[in-house]
């Protein structure tokens, strides 16, 4: 059900008092449980709260998918109704069919945003796979109630069949793209770096959801996946764009972390400097404010981001005709 009005007010206290506690903004994952329940115009009063500050809201889109050019009109509107600076979280398209049409699309309505006044800008990470967590591939209306609800209902066979049909529905021709990038117990360490579909017939042809649901509860939802969802020539023509920065979308993870996790944990700022580098794409100066200034611009970090005199400083020396990303996704930790 919808949030109250009472409950609308409540969030808007709490994001006013986050702000003067020293937040930058307020962020949505709209994909995820429970952000995914949100409406509209409840994320327009919520996001309203931090006009105020001068904060901007970065957001996870509603659908990266066949969906992703509403989800792209749908930030643009909250951002313009809220009155506040919108910055689009990893921008992708992760539906096939549209691959080199949906990004032509979103970024034109960027643009038009852009002139018309509204500060829009985009992050990335220079990867044709994202991570997420393995139970995102259950349909969202199984967390009501929470991650244990969700679990209950795979444990029940009648609800579990439904979800099943869902997510097989969904992920026609998908499950060969996702694969297992990290699990707790030490009985499921042989399915790390497969796909699913690889394990369900390595499991004696079993079926690919049921073959997902499973792992998400032997490993009490600790699973992460790694899914190869975009193209090469999307990513490029997002990275061309003057507001879109290189960001990882990852963690500040150890060598040692286990599994076989995104390598953009280790590697994103190098691959986009020998990716720009390799395939000519935009020169090294343009890279490096990517990386640098334009974060720092939009987050309001007046004092970092350029070598000006009065700043602070922050140098990193490198060689340019060297310079690379040597991480990969068998072998992350580089």
């Amino acid at each position: 059900e919808e949030a109250t009005a009472q409950q609308i007010g409540q969030m808007r206290d709490l994001t006013a008092q986050a702000m003067e506690d020293g937040a930058y903004g307020i962020s949505t994952g709209l994909i995820y449980p429970p952000s995914c329940y949100s409406t509209t115009e409840e994320l327009v009063q919520v996001v309203n709260a931090i006009r105020p500050y001068g904060g901007y809201y970065a957001t996870h889109m509603r659908n990266e998918s066949y969906d992703v050019v509403k989800s792209v009109q749908e930030a643009l509107h909250v951002a313009k109704e809220a009155g506040v600076r919108l910055q689009i979280s990893h921008h992708k398209v992760t539906h096939k069919a549209d691959w080199q049409v949906s990004c032509k699309t979103t970024i034109a309505m960027i643009q038009r945003a852009r002139r018309q006044g509204l500060d829009v800008t985009c992050d990335q990470y220079p990867y044709s796979a994202s991570a997420t967590s393995m139970s995102s591939n259950v349909p969202s209306w199984a967390f009501e109630g929470g991650v244990e609800a969700m679990l209950a209902r795979l444990r029940d066979p009648e609800t579990r069949a439904v979800l099943r049909d869902q997510s097989n529905a969904s992920h026609e021709g998908r499950w060969c793209d996702i694969y297992v990038a990290y699990v707790q117990t030490e009985k499921n360490q042989w399915m790390v770096g497969k796909s699913i579909t690889e394990i369900a017939e390595q499991l004696g042809g079993k079926d690919p959801a049921d073959t997902c649901f499973d792992i998400v509860l032997d490993e009490n939802n600790h699973v992460g996946e790694i899914n190869f969802g975009m193209c090469e020539e999307d990513i490029e023509y997002i990275m061309s764009q003057p507001f879109v920065m290189p960001g990882s979308d990852g963690e500040a993870m150890p060598l040692t972390a286990p599994g076989k996790p995104h390598p953009r944990n280790f590697g994103t700022f190098p691959h986009a400097i020998e990716w720009a580098r390799d395939e000519a794409l935009l020169p090294l100066e343009t890279v490096i404010y990517k990386i640098t200034g334009l974060p720092a611009k939009m987050m309001g970090l007046t004092q970092h981001g350029t070598l000006e005199v009065g700043k602070v400083v922050d140098v990193t020396i490198f060689d340019h005709a060297k310079v690379a990303d040597r991480s990969t996704y068998s072998d992350p930790m580089q």
